[in-house]
């Protein structure tokens, strides 16, 4: 017994473009990046001091210090 024909692929629909897009008719040109102001207030100025990692000990400490009553 042969199977029966597979029928034939359907015909390709356009393509359709996202909800929302429009079509442009030229392409847009990227806008210029500028610096940020204050870009610049951010670097460090002398030696990076290491610092002991902290333990759950110290973040658990209770003497007052930061405490939000």
């Amino acid at each position: 017994m042969t199977p029966p024909p597979s029928p034939d692929p359907a015909p390709h629909a356009p393509h359709r473009r996202p909800y929302g897009s429009v079509r442009l008719s030229a392409p847009v040109a990227v806008a210029p990046t500028r610096p940020h102001p204050g870009a610049g207030a951010r670097r460090w100025y002398g030696p990076r001091v290491p610092l002991p990692p902290l333990s759950m000990g110290t973040l658990r400490r209770r003497d007052g210090a930061g405490r939000r009553d």
